[in-house]
C-alpha cells in the first residue's frame, strides 16, 4: 500500500505543459509578470483608442511615430520589465495604427551615419511624434493578520511640444494573510 502511495505522489510530481504566465503559473509574489503583461495590454490598446492616436493619420497624412521611453519600477518587485516594454511594443507595432522609433544600438548608428552621408547636421528621422513612458508604483496596507499590495501600472503618452496627450492607468492587487507569498 505504501508503494502505491509512493508511486502516486511521484506521479503527481511530473512536469506537465502549461500556458505560460496562464492561471495555473505559480504566483509567489502574489502580483506576478503575467499581471503586469496584462495591463501593459491593457494600457496599450486604450492608448491605440485615444483621438491623437486615431486621428493623427487622417489630419498628418501618415501613420504617428512613438518613441517608447522607460517605464520605471517604484516597487519592492524584481520586474523583468524587458518583457513589459516588448509586449507594450508587440501591440503598438502589430495595431498597423503607429510606428515605432528603434531606439538600439544598430539603429542609433544607421541614423549617425545617415546624417553623415546626407551632410546634415542632425538627421530628423528619428524624431517622433510622441513619447511614451511608464511608472509602476506600489501601496501596501495591513489589518491584524490581512496584508494586500495594490500595483497601479501608469503610462503617459507626451506630444513633442511636451504636453501630456493621454495617460492612463491600470490597478493590480493581491490580499493575503500574514506570512503569505505576497511578500510579508
Amino acid at each position: 500500500a505504501l508503494l502505491g502511495v509512493f508511486l502516486t505522489g511521484c506521479a503527481a510530481q511530473q512536469p506537465r505543459r502549461i500556458v505560460a504566465g496562464g492561471t495555473e503559473a505559480i504566483t509567489s509574489m502574489g502580483v506576478d509578470l503575467q499581471d503586469f503583461k496584462n495591463a501593459a495590454g491593457q494600457l496599450t490598446q486604450a492608448m491605440l483608442n485615444n483621438g491623437h492616436i486615431v486621428n493623427f493619420e487622417k489630419k498628418n497624412g501618415r501613420l504617428p511615430v512613438i518613441n517608447v521611453g522607460s517605464i520605471i519600477n517604484k516597487t519592492d518587485l524584481s520586474i523583468d520589465l524587458a518583457q513589459v516594454s516588448g509586449r507594450i511594443n508587440e501591440d503598438l507595432l502589430n495595431s498597423g495604427l503607429v510606428e515605432i522609433v528603434a531606439n538600439d544600438a544598430g539603429a542609433i548608428a544607421a541614423n549617425k551615419e545617415d546624417a553623415f552621408m546626407n551632410d546634415v547636421a542632425v538627421n530628423r528621422d528619428d524624431a517622433a511624434d510622441f513619447y511614451m513612458e511608464g511608472t509602476i508604483n506600489l501601496l501596501t496596507a495591513a489589518n491584524a493578520d490581512l496584508r494586500e499590495k495594490n500595483y497601479t501600472f501608469q503610462i503617459r503618452l507626451n506630444n513633442r511640444q511636451r504636453r501630456t496627450v493621454f495617460q492612463k492607468s491600470v490597478d493590480m492587487a493581491k490580499q493575503g494573510g500574514k506570512g503569505s507569498s505576497i511578500g510579508w
